[in-house]
């Protein structure tokens, strides 16, 4: 035996087996509802998809919350955002998002977060975006209960724990959690809660942005009282018991109780950060404190809040900092700066870009064609004429510029592209997987699907190669290493050596389950094993996958139950027939096959099951029997919902 191929046998079996175990809970879960994503509240719940609508399980698949609405946002404070009668429309791919991001990203479920309802899903089929558009909104708790009604045109979460903005017929307003008012639904503009107060907006207009403007503003408490009255021009929001609001062309300071705290009057004002706010007079900015006082006379031609204790003025057409002190942090040196994040800020200097900490001195010289801000790792793009490379924050180069394109990593890896051709590099800029391949999806188990003159294969992180470039399409290895294979048009398995399992022949192959795969064979189904050999001929119009020793099929255009033989245990005479639990009834599962029914997505009913209750449909009627057709409840209802009823009444 080759000792390098064994070698990399063992250890991607061990790679495998571990994310195997790792996620045995999900793929629990997902064998009952078809599809989940793991939402972190509480540790242990799932979003589960049934049948095109969502619900909330446990990590043991008991039921929270019934598939039953159009999107479930992530549980925020114990509650969670839900859509109902919302539709899915084509739209274009936001902007930013590469195709590696949108596939990474967009696949089987949408991007979104608490501050918004914006959502979006990929098909990857039809390669379409689709946003999800119009329906209506509600709240749930974590234990089930539709605690709002989805009547609402959107609704969000604020950042004072309890209140929700919601929208109705244009207007907004606010409720709390069991839905009850806190405010009447009567606004044109409403914003999110800041030091206890919240600006509402009476008469303003949306442009085609959906932006409000115009209108009289004014200002709520969380008890939903309006403090100050709905009559001013503008408003900023309150810091520290104070806040800026216009009437016609001057402005003033105002605390919590609407009044003024000063009757100096000014041409604008900008937001109070830290005690100190910029103002406007005769064309020039300073800064006040919150009593209205100036502390720093009006001679700069800009202004900007206070960031980390310091501000960034303007003096002519250059940018400079000082500090909450009035002192100066830097001359007017930058052609344009950015407010201070984590000690640095980025400046751009000669036409170059770089970053400054507090003192002034440049931690990434200004250098650079383009700099983009550190993300999670302490890590930023930079780009020297065309080409990309990284920095952490301290000025420490990982990867002098050499590539055409760096994108996000993911995990520990991040795809980049040089002379046309895709590889990847790792956290300290060595590059794990050379830039030698045409296409590359994203790094999964240690492993990535690469495409060579348009035929793919699998490389480790180690950049050796798993299956060779020699494929017209390739599905995932399972965990021991069996790997789907496309040839021309037909679908095989080969084996961690890269030898055939399955010669390439069929239509369509499944993942193989209790050592049999489905597969589609000149227009009909049957099973394979492991070797490869036809364990249960090909004869049928559907099946699904083995749990617990049988699985459904369609033979002679009526359902029956088969052995792992393909002997009947259920006689092909039914129009329809589940095998389900109680906790679990109505939940369905989705199965995307290797070849080209993956086209069309595929859905079944549960497939695993505890209690040998199977749900029939004959002669148009629903009913219910056990494993030896014995009748538990006369086949005469019109729904399984009616079955079950009868089953545990």
């Amino acid at each position: 035996m080759n000792l390098k191929k064994f070698s990399l046998f063992v250890l991607f079996s061990l790679v495998i087996a571990f994310v195997t175990e790792a996620s045995t809970v999900e793929k629990s879960v997902n064998a009952r509802y078809g599809f989940s994503q793991f939402d972190n509240y509480k540790n242990g719940y799932f979003k589960v998809w049934n049948n095109l609508k969502w619900g909330v399980c446990d990590a043991d698949g008991n039921e929270i919350t019934a598939p039953a609405y159009d999107a479930i946002w992530d549980f925020n404070n114990g509650f969670a955002v839900v859509n109902m009668g919302a539709k899915w429309v084509k739209t274009a791919t936001p902007k930013g998002v590469s195709d590696t991001e949108k596939e990474r990203n967009f696949e089987k479920i949408w991007v979104y977060d608490n501050t918004t309802t914006t959502a979006y899903v990929y098909e990857p089929t039809m390669q379409q975006i689709y946003k999800l558009r119009g329906g209506k909104y509600g709240l749930i708790d974590d234990k089930g209960e539709e605690v709002v009604p989805p009547i609402y045109d959107e609704i969000i979460f604020t950042s004072e724990v309890g209140i929700l903005k919601v929208k109705m017929n244009n207007k907004f307003g606010y409720i709390d959690y069991r839905g009850e008012n806190i405010t009447d639904i009567k606004y044109d503009d409403a914003s999110d809660f800041c030091d206890g107060m919240a600006i509402v907006n009476i008469g303003g207009t949306p442009n085609k942005r959906g932006v409000i403007s115009g209108g009289k503003k004014g200002y709520i408490n969380t008890l939903g009282d309006e403090v100050v009255k709905v009559k001013y021009d503008n408003a900023t929001p309150f810091c520290d018991g104070i806040a800026t609001i216009s009437e016609g062309t001057s402005w003033y300071v105002i605390n919590k109780s609407g009044k003024k705290v000063s009757n100096s009057a000014f041409e604008q004002l900008g937001n109070f950060v830290q005690g100190r706010a910029p103002y406007k007079e005769y064309s020039k900015y300073g800064y006040i404190d919150n009593t209205g006082k100036k502390i720093i006379e009006a001679h700069y031609d800009y202004a900007m809040p206070f960031s980390e204790g310091i501000a960034r003025v303007k003096h002519g057409w250059s940018w400079g900092y000082i500090n909450i002190d009035c002192n100066t942090v830097t001359y007017f040196e930058f052609q344009e700066a950015g407010d201070f994040k984590d000690g640095i800020a980025k400046v751009k200097k000669n036409g170059k870009w770089g970053y400054i900490d507090k003192t002034g001195k440049e931690v990434i010289p200004t250098k650079y064609t383009v700099i983009s801000e550190f993300d999670e790792n302490n890590i930023a793009k930079i780009r020297e004429g065309l080409k990309w490379g990284l920095i952490k924050k301290n000025g420490t180069i990982i990867v002098a510029p050499k590539y055409q394109q760096i994108e996000s990593f993911v995990g520990d890896y991040a795809r980049v592209s040089l002379n046309d051709k895709y590889g990847f590099i790792d956290k300290t800029g060595k590059e794990v997987i050379a830039c030698n391949y045409d296409d590359t999806k994203d790094i999964e188990n240690g492993m990535v699907k690469v495409n060579s003159m348009g035929m793919w294969g699998y490389v480790n992180t180690n950049g050796e190669e798993i299956v060779p470039c020699m494929y017209v399409n390739l599905g995932k290895p399972d965990n021991e290493l069996r790997t789907p294979v496309k040839l021309n048009v037909k679908w095989g398995y080969i084996d961690a050596y890269g030898m055939d399992i399955a010669p390439a022949k069929y239509d369509t192959l499944g993942n193989f389950v209790d050592s049999l795969a489905i597969a589609k064979f000149t227009g009909k189904w049957g099973y394979i094993n492991k070797n490869g050999e036809t364990k249960i001929a090909f004869k049928y119009n559907e099946v699904s996958e083995f749990c617990n020793g049988m699985a459904k099929v369609k033979y002679g255009g009526r359902y029956g139950y088969i052995d792992y033989e393909g002997n009947e245990i259920i006689p092909f005479e039914y129009q329809n027939i589940y095998a389900f639990n109680d906790k679990l009834v109505e939940v369905n599962i989705v199965n995307s096959y290797n070849g080209d029914d993956a086209v069309t997505v595929d859905v079944f009913e549960i497939l695993c099951f505890d209690d040998k209750v199977f749900i029939f449909k004959k002669d148009g009627k629903w009913g219910a029997m056990d494993k030896n057709q014995n009748i538990i409840v006369e086949n005469k209802y019109n729904s399984i919902k009616d079955v079950k009823k009868n089953l545990y009444k």
